[in-house]
């Protein structure tokens, strides 16, 4: 169509002026535009979020749907073994499902009589009067039963495994690093750094000071920035569509800008005031080695056995140094970088422990309050049934037994989908000091929430178990709950409905680069949501599959969807989660475990409630307690201290072949925020391109950037940049951050804007270190994290720059020279 008609026929269109617009640019354009003048660059945002989505190969290359297993191990332990869990379980499942075939067979055989559809499959109408049939029905389950045991073994051995393998193939930051606690208040990076020097060669010493306050005054900068870009935008926009007359409109904009402006130099001006009065310590710092021999080396003078710890404590004897001749430290293997929440480590054991446990009531009141919908649902059933039977219509009671199952299927869904929105913003609360613990924490809540929500409530309700077989009985509740697992979480996580709304609904109406960019960008993964997901899939499967066999195929297929769905989400619909370690799949074992005993007692249960008064003897129920009797062995027996089964631990292996910390790009270092440069509120000046602003780039991506931005890769500095001035606690920039033009020759001065009125003490430091510059630079397109460019430094020299492991391409960042 032509595109001149189009927009002749809006004058005269039906719709609203705005709506009509959208609709004629979605025609003519095929993808969402604006009026001339508009700044927005959909293409700009599309590739920014693709280069941020999926994980990246040496190369900077998306990695393809179909890469091996191996690859994901650059997001840490914990992916990787998340995938081999669900191919290990498959096989298990496939097992089960052809042992549940031998079951299915017989009830088939044995419930010809019945008609209704899911109840024929089941075991409940049959076997009534034979125990020796009830007990061949057993076999099978109890097989499937030492299946799972045995894969519990299996797990744990290859948990070890796999972490070996993944360190063994991938060099990353934790390989040389520790992270020491117990460390005094007042102490400074200094003497950490000597008192470290006696292991070996240390690269870096960043302490972790407390920072919440710097951190939340950060998140409002950043909000602050994108609504004053968006702001501006708008403002120009009123000028060039002929609204100029709209002096209302342009004078609350007008002053909206200069609030924002406002608001953020004082948000400066109090980060500033933060970073020069004198920082504390949370107690946690973090010391990367030159070498892995000098981790090693640490990490084994303060492992200390109990008995140790015990003849110090009462003076016989003294192995290992203590910081500062009084202090007993504590040194563990570090976290990576990006799995630290600097914010929350001034955040007590004792304080993130006490906040868990009022989480954990907080979200045992919700599933009550799903408890309670779901007894009154099954009242309002049970009473109706009952009404429609006495008046004889079997069929429309028949009628409404499977619609209200499916009404029950729905509303369970629904509170599932509910709990884990809650969850995750109670979990948040708890703050933990790295995103495993996190993680670990968010996974134990959703899958308890999981469990008895959509696996144990429909069986509370109903506690006796002669109507669990009936229809609308428990089993056929849960069979139309199982099959709505199979699906919805699966499509939800592949078609993630809130990403499609901001960036196709909301973006339609952005003004500025840098909100379509925000709206644009990828969603988080969970990994602790792939575990709570998987482990609810297993706990539907071992609860009901013995007795309706033909969950086995379903809980089969829904393994076959999950992997390929979250492989999918992974690495084409989130960003990259950060790296994390086995802890989860250690968890998801240990629930596993109890899993399995809930199947042991549910099979109890079903075989004796099976047969007649006069046919009742205990000799059917001799497998499940068996079965009970062997997990308790399981549970007893510490056959994890066998070299095979313990957990792993880089202490004493040379993965890294020797190599020196320094001479291996891309590794990220630790940086506390507060002991990051201040962000600026900057202009770009170009004479070509007239007066811009200094999104979309401007919104720093994280703490450790700040927003002297510039227009191209190579920038060459003028004047005075903003002094580090040493400090007792390490290298904090401590000088006004400044706010910098960009002119015609690029050269970066100071811009005419109010400076903070406060004057920052200068503490001297031993060595001192000369006042570094920061150079701006734009990560060019097809460039990812590890490459190396060449830009012009501050004294024309040609230097070589790193890309971080947290830039992508178009994002800026900074080095200072």
């Amino acid at each position: 169509a032509d595109a001149l008609d189009l927009e002749d026929a809006v004058g005269s269109c039906p719709l609203p002026g705005m709506l009509a617009q959208v609709w004629t640019r979605g025609l003519t354009r095929g993808e969402p535009t604006r009026a001339p003048g508009d700044r927005v660059d959909w293409i700009k945002a599309q590739g920014r979020a693709k280069s941020m989505r999926g994980f990246k190969n040496e190369h900077g290359k998306s990695l393809l749907i179909h890469a091996p297993l191996k690859d994901l191990g650059r997001a840490g332990t914990g992916i990787e073994l998340f995938f081999r869990t669900l191919r290990w379980l498959f096989i298990v499942l496939v097992i089960a499902t052809c042992l549940g075939c031998v079951s299915l067979a017989a009830n088939l055989e044995y419930n010809k009589h019945v008609n209704t559809p899911i109840v024929v499959t089941t075991i409940g109408p049959c076997c009534k009067t034979s125990p020796s049939e009830l007990r061949a029905q057993s076999i099978p389950w109890f097989i499937t039963f030492l299946l799972f045991l045995l894969f519990l073994y299996w797990l744990r051995y290859k948990q070890r495994q796999v972490a070996h393998s993944v360190d063994r193939r991938y060099i990353t930051t934790g390989d040389y690093s520790v992270e020491v606690r117990n460390i005094p208040l007042l102490a400074n990076e200094s003497a950490l750094y000597q008192f470290f020097e006696q292991y070996g060669r240390v690269s870096q010493v960043q302490i972790g000071f407390r920072c919440s306050g710097y951190v939340r005054l950060f998140e409002r900068w950043k909000k602050h920035d994108v609504e004053l870009a968006e702001t501006r935008v708008g403002l120009a926009l009123l000028a060039e569509q002929g609204h100029a007359l709209d002096s209302a409109r342009a004078a609350t904009r007008a002053a909206k800008i200069d609030t924002l402006q406002n608001e953020m130099i004082d948000l400066e001006s109090e980060m500033a005031r933060l970073q020069a009065v004198e920082l504390i310590s949370s107690g946690a710092a973090f010391v990367i080695f030159e070498t892995e021999a000098g981790r090693r080396a640490c990490l084994k003078a303060h492992h200390l056995s109990a008995w140790t710890r015990f003849l110090e404590m009462i003076g016989w004897t003294t192995k290992h140094a203590r910081f500062g001749d009084s202090v007993d430290l504590s040194v563990v293997p570090a976290p990576e970088p990006s799995d630290v929440f600097w914010e929350n480590l001034e955040v007590g054991p004792h304080e993130v422990r006490k906040r868990s446990l009022y989480t954990l009531l907080v979200a045992m009141g919700m599933i009550g309050t799903s408890l309670v919908l779901l007894l009154l649902l099954t009242r309002s059933k049970d009473s109706q049934i009952a009404l429609l039977k006495r008046t004889g219509a079997t069929l429309a009671a028949s009628t409404y037994t499977r619609g209200v199952s499916l009404v029950a299927a729905v509303v369970v869904t629904a509170v599932n989908s509910f709990l884990r929105i809650a969850i995750n913003q109670l979990t948040v609360l708890e703050r933990h000091d790295t995103k495993s613990d996190y993680e670990e924490s968010y996974f134990i809540k959703l899958s308890l929430a999981y469990v008895l929500n959509q696996s144990l409530l429909i069986l509370i309700v109903s506690p006796n178990p002669s109507t669990w077989f009936v229809e609308g009985g428990v089993y056929a509740q849960a069979f139309y709950i199982i099959l709505a697992n199979a699906i919805v979480p699966e499509l939800f996580k592949v078609v993630r409905l809130d990403t499609i709304f901001k960036r196709y609904v909301m973006g339609t109406f952005v003004k500025s680069q840098a909100k379509l960019e925000e709206l644009w960008q990828p969603p988080e993964a969970s990994l602790g949501e792939f575990y709570a997901g998987l482990l609810k899939t297993v706990t539907l499967g071992l609860l009901y599959a013995p007795a309706m066999p033909v969950v086995w195929f379903i809980t089969t297929s829904t393994i076959i969807i999950k992997y390929w769905s979250t492989k999918y989400a992974l690495l084409r619909v989130c960003r990259q989660p950060p790296t994390l370690d086995e802890g989860l799949s250690e968890v998801f074992r240990e629930l596993l475990s109890f899993v399995l005993l809930g199947s042991v007692i549910i099979e109890a249960v079903v075989l004796d409630s099976r047969l007649d008064e006069e046919s009742r003897s205990k000799e059917h129920i001799v497998l499940p307690i068996a079965a009970g009797i062997m997990w308790l062995i399981y549970k007893i027996v510490p056959l994890q201290r066998l070299g095979c089964l313990r957990n792993y631990v880089d202490n004493r292996s040379n993965d890294t072949g020797g190599k020196v910390f320094s001479s291996l790009p891309g590794l990220a270092r630790y940086r506390c925020p507060i002991s990051q440069p201040v962000p600026s509120l900057a202009t770009i000046h170009s004479n070509s391109f007239g007066t811009v602003e200094a999104a979309p780039g401007g919104v720093p991506s994280s703490l450790e950037t700040i927003a002297v931005q510039m227009p191209s890769a190579v920038a060459t500095p003028s004047g005075p940049m903003p002094e580090r001035t040493p400090s007792l606690f390490g290298s904090a920039y401590e000088g006004n951050s400044g706010r910098w033009q960009i002119t015609s020759d690029t050269s970066v001065s100071p811009a005419q804007y109010p400076q903070p009125a406060y004057e920052l003490p200068v503490q001297p430091q031993s060595p001192p270190r000369a006042p570094p510059m920061l150079l701006a630079v734009t990560c060019p397109e097809n460039v990812g994290p590890g490459a190396q460019l060449i830009v012009q430094g501050p004294s024309g020299q040609m230097v070589t720059v790193t890309v971080p492991s947290t830039v992508f391409p178009g994002m800026i960042f900074h080095v200072s020279v």
